[in-house]
């Protein structure tokens, strides 16, 4: 183990984070052990930061397991639903700060990286390992098992192995499965040897899964399989035979991931947003039973996370769904199938709601349930600002009338389903625009796709009048109607406030006044979209990306996506650098930087700075040609002692175009000074200088120079990929002054858009992410790539279909808004890779601006960052899953926060010699304001004007109106049938006594006890 300090984890936590991890210690390895089950449920409210509580457990778990002997090494299971969702949280998680720790893989791919679970420390202490599955890839039931191409190239060498053969045709068309090429699969199995290394696949789970099928005829199976492939002399793709070697390879992979398991020692298994995978707590399951050898392994502590482990309220109309009953489901899961506790829970819970529909003493019943529940679950929540007011407000998205065309179109797109077979519903049709063009994920699409292809003319004939878009529209950036109203209001909302004009979020706290872009659009934050169906996301990322596009390109001649020149590391006809003033806006100039600081500008003038008057104080007369030339000239370019070219090993680019230009820069820097009118803007807008002066800020003692030196290198070049883009090109072109050097309008931007505040605030947040410290060099540099891999996100193109019978492709590229996941699957890896990068760029000041998504995004993903609206595209059932999709952006030093803090305490800032948003947050924490929210504030809550923004999307006269005020209804008293039976009942008999009721007497408090055992940071 290296480098764990348990304190140091612990005083990062927040006081009530840090009373959940005592109390859960206390009932794993403590006094409360004893009539304990070694389960447990943190269901925090969401936003509060369950999975650093889990971080502090996990802490706690091997200080506690270093003093057991019987444990050799200390093995932690985290599952969750999603690839991105592991993504996000094992860095958190990761409390040695060992980057070999975490392992994110499947249970069938154990036999390749287990040898990494055993393999020595360097270190006298006991091994820890943090290993990742989600349930989709390593315990899912039905559907495509046959794994990926990982897994079924390792089932492969495995069977080889076992066969004693290197190169076996038959055995390699069995388990090639979806891989159309046979050189693909064969690459796919000579990486998994060379992975594997000359010892093989762990012996220990090899041996396991060979016994395993040996046992169950499936051995003998795949050998009379293989046989009829050999005989066949290729590959089954169809009929019988493909359908039995699937299944066959189904059954293999199952029992690879078993014997995964019986490989695993899990010491603590973390279960986060588990309520997305809730048959995993059913042993009566297929992939329940293998989950419950993992709880069940010896010595092994299981905890949950979910705000919402169960459904908290449902209605007598959702079908299927029982809250009453999956709550004593879970009880029994938490108490291990303890009859007599399961029993006293239900006599509490009977006994509280006799209580409070009878008026009786609601108060003491409360604490009965609080009593027996306490020991395997406990929960917090925010406090509001005040009476009857929270950090959530509504601001409706009001989607107006119908107009006569899409009324007509919604008589067409009947018609048309109504003779497939395949209904169009009407919730569709008011929910996505062009439903015709966005229509291909649903049955109504595969039905209209299998029709034409039979040649119906009927069909070809009623789809002609649906509405839809062309590609030659699209392609050409013409002016659409967005075909619906409530993507219409969201465009005028974003787009039409002159959103489509920024690159990226104005600041929470700037430093200078706005410029005329950046003051035109007002206060900004992003939005979040969710939607119950599928094609909403790919249609208002689609078609809000072509309208900020269009707007975009107007004013400027770059009429295509070609590559731009402006910013390329162009030559001269006699090979020598060409454009020095590209380079001198992305060279980080530390004395340049050091002698335009905008905050210290600020802290001077006692307020905000005018930046065109802060730069021209500086106007001399130029004996410089180009700006570039005073810019290298000027002593300072580089930080003592380091030398300029270090850069081009750092970055691995001691060759190419880029190194010919650091070389022309050094060869510069032997000159004279220089003067030249534009030196100051360098020193104060250019991205290079913007970069060293947030990283040298946000630099520890333990940093060196070179080190904030070479970090600043990586955002900067990253902050150039922006400004190379086509589109930026083209944006520049359109907003900035005609005729002017592309060098001149970056600097121009800059400057308008507060960019230096803007830097400032992300690596702050970015600081967070890695416990809020100063950071050290390599602190620097994860900060550095982090924001440069942001920025750097690719535009995806979404696709569409033109509403004729030849459905030719409509391609959207997206950047103003995306879409987040897949249209299918959240298991496929390319998938979830996208997500991730989807979050980290909507979690930076850059695009995208607005994200949409279905439900894969509703629970346990981070996009507070910069957010701090949620847009309801359609009303959830149920009142919880407000809480759930507001949970999103109503999180830890969320954006709304950030705004209210900042303008709280710019004056602090102002007076105070620490970086801006350090001052700003101690001033928080020291203020009154802090002292009435208690230990929720300045960090999930803080008065000012900031709100939550609920944006609920309905059109006029709606029924949705009335549907809304319901659940707004629900969403207030729910939390006092926890529970119980039939809530809807117990709803209307506790109102029936009339307002002037106290029912909050009944409410039950599940805070776990306050220990004071550590002094929160």
């Amino acid at each position: 183990m290296t480098g764990l300090d348990v304190d140091a984890v612990m005083r990062g936590l927040k006081g009530f984070q840090q009373d959940a991890v005592e109390h859960v210690i206390d009932r794993f390895y403590g006094s409360g052990r004893a009539n304990g089950s070694g389960r447990f449920l943190v269901a925090d409210e969401t936003g509060l930061g369950k999975s650093v509580i889990a971080r502090g457990i996990i802490a706690r778990a091997i200080q506690e397991l270093n003093e057991v002997d019987a444990v050799k090494r200390i093995d932690i299971v985290y599952i969750c639903s999603n690839a991105d969702l592991a993504n996000q949280n094992l860095q958190r998680l990761n409390v040695t700060g060992d980057k070999h720790l975490a392992m994110a893989t499947r249970l069938t791919l154990l036999a390749r990286e287990s040898r990494k679970l055993a393999a020595p420390d360097d270190t006298s202490r006991k091994k820890v390992n943090l290993v990742s599955f989600t349930p989709g890839t390593s315990f899912k039931e039905g559907g495509w098992r046959s794994g990926n191409g990982d897994e079924r190239a390792l089932l492969c060498v495995l069977a080889e192995d076992a066969l004693g053969v290197d190169e076996d045709a038959p055995t390699r068309w069995l388990f090639q499965g979806a891989v159309q090429s046979e050189r693909n699969f064969a690459w796919r199995v000579r990486w998994t040897r060379d992975r594997l290394g000359e010892n093989g696949a762990d012996p220990e789970i090899a041996g396991r899964y060979q016994q395993a099928i040996l046992k169950r005829g499936l051995w003998a199976r795949f050998l009379e399989l293989r046989e009829e492939v050999r005989v066949l002399g290729e590959r089954p793709t169809r009929g019988r035979l493909w359908h039995e070697v699937m299944e066959l390879v189904a059954k293999l992979r199952r029992h690879l991931a078993r014997a995964g398991v019986d490989a695993l020692q899990p010491d603590l298994v973390i279960l986060d947003e588990f309520q997305r995978f809730r048959p995993l707590l059913d042993p009566t399951t297929e992939g329940g039973e293998l989950a419950h050898d993992l709880f069940n392994a010896e010595g092994a502590k299981v905890l949950l996370l979910s705000a919402t482990p169960f459904k908290p309220y449902t209605t007598q109309a959702e079908v299927g769904e029982d809250h009453h009953a999956d709550f004593l489901k879970l009880i029994e899961f938490l108490t291990d199938e303890d009859a007599v506790r399961v029993r006293s829970v239900k006599d509490a819970l009977d006994a509280h709601r006799l209580a409070m529909i009878t008026d009786g003493d609601a108060a003491a019943s409360a604490r009965r349930v609080r009593e027996v529940l306490l020991p395997y679950l406990s929960r917090s929540e925010r406090p509001p600002l005040a009476r009857n007011q929270d950090m959530v407000i509504d601001r409706p998205l009001d989607g107006g009338v119908p107009t006569a065309a899409e009324i007509t179109d919604w008589a067409a797109l009947h018609r048309l389903g109504t003779y497939i077979g395949a209904r169009v519903d009407l919730e569709q049709w008011k929910s996505i625009p062009y439903f015709a063009s966005f229509m291909d994920t649903y049955k109504s699409g595969s039905s209209v796709r299998e029709a034409l292809d039979r040649d119906d003319v009927t069909v070809r004939e009623l789809l002609a009048v649906t509405r839809g878009l062309t590609r030659d529209d699209v392609s050409a950036r013409e002016e659409l109607d967005l075909g619906n109203g409530l993507l219409r209001a969201l465009a005028a909302d974003t787009i039409g406030r002159g959103w489509w004009k920024l690159l990226w979020m104005p600041p929470s706290m700037p430093y200078f006044r706005p410029g005329p872009v950046f003051s035109s659009v007002g206060d900004v934050t992003k939005h979040v979209v969710f939607s119950a169906w599928n094609g909403v996301p790919t249609a208002v990322a689609g078609l809000l990306s072509h309208e900020a596009a269009r707007h975009a390109y107007a004013g400027s001649d770059l009429s295509t996506d070609s590559t731009s020149t402006r910013l390329t590391w162009a030559t001269s006809e006699a090979g020598r650098p060409s454009q020095m003033n590209s380079l001198a806006l992305f060279w980080p100039h530390p004395a340049l930087a050091e002698s335009w600081d905008p905050l210290r500008a600020a802290r001077e003038t006692g307020g905000l700075v005018d930046a065109e008057a802060f730069t021209a104080s500086a106007a001399s007369d130029d004996d410089a040609a180009e700006p570039s030339h005073a810019f290298f000239a000027t002593p300072g370019a580089v930080p003592t002692g380091v030398n300029a070219l270090s850069i081009l090993r750092v970055l691995d680019a001691r060759s190419g175009r880029f190194a010919d230009y650091v070389r022309a820069a050094v060869e510069a820097m032997d000159q004279g000074p220089r003067a030249h009118r534009d030196l100051a803007r360098f020193g104060a807008h250019a991205p290079g200088s913007i970069a060293y002066r947030a990283l040298r800020g946000a630099a520890s003692a333990d940093a060196t120079e070179a080190g904030v030196w070479h970090a600043a290198w990586v955002l900067s070049l990253g902050l150039r990929s922006l400004f190379a883009r086509p589109d930026t090109a083209a944006l520049l072109d359109t907003v900035g002054d005609p005729g002017a050097h592309y060098w001149s309008a970056v600097l121009d931007y800059c400057a308008d858009g507060n960019l230096q505040a803007v830097i400032d605030e992300y690596v702050h947040q970015l600081r967070s992410d890695l416990g809020g410290r100063l950071l050290d060099d390599d602190g620097l540099w994860k900060v550095a790539t982090s924001a440069a891999s942001a920025v750097r996100t690719n535009a995806a193109t979404l696709r569409g279909h033109e509403a004729t019978a030849e459905r030719a492709q409509i391609p959207f590229p997206t950047r103003f808004a995306v879409r987040y996941g897949g249209t299918g699957t959240d298991a496929d890896e390319k998938v979830a890779a996208r997500q991730s990068e989807v979050r980290a760029a909507f979690n930076s000041p850059f695009a995208p601006f607005v994200l949409a998504s279905t439900s894969i995004g509703q629970e346990g993903i981070d996009f507070h960052w910069w957010s701090h609206a949620v847009v309801h595209w359609n009303l959830p059932s149920n009142p919880v899953d407000f809480e759930q999709r507001e949970g999103r952006v109503h999180r830890f030093m969320g954006h709304a926060v950030r705004k209210n803090v900042a303008a709280a305490h710019w004056e602090d800032v102002l007076s105070s010699t620490d970086g801006a948003w350090d001052a700003a947050f101690t001033a928080a924490r020291a203020s009154p304001e802090t002292e009435r929210l208690g230990q929720f504030a300045p960090w999930w809550v803080y008065e000012g004007d900031a709100r939550i923004h609920r944006r609920v999307a309905s059109f006029t006269l709606s029924r949705d109106h009335e549907k809304y005020e319901r659940l707004l209804d629900a969403l207030t008293l729910y939390r006092l049938t926890l529970g119980q039976p039939r809530q809807e009942d117990m709803l209307r008999l506790m109102t029936q006594g009339g307002e002037e009721r106290d029912l909050t007497a009944g409410a039950i408090d599940l805070r776990p006890p306050t220990t004071h055992a550590w002094v929160t940071r």
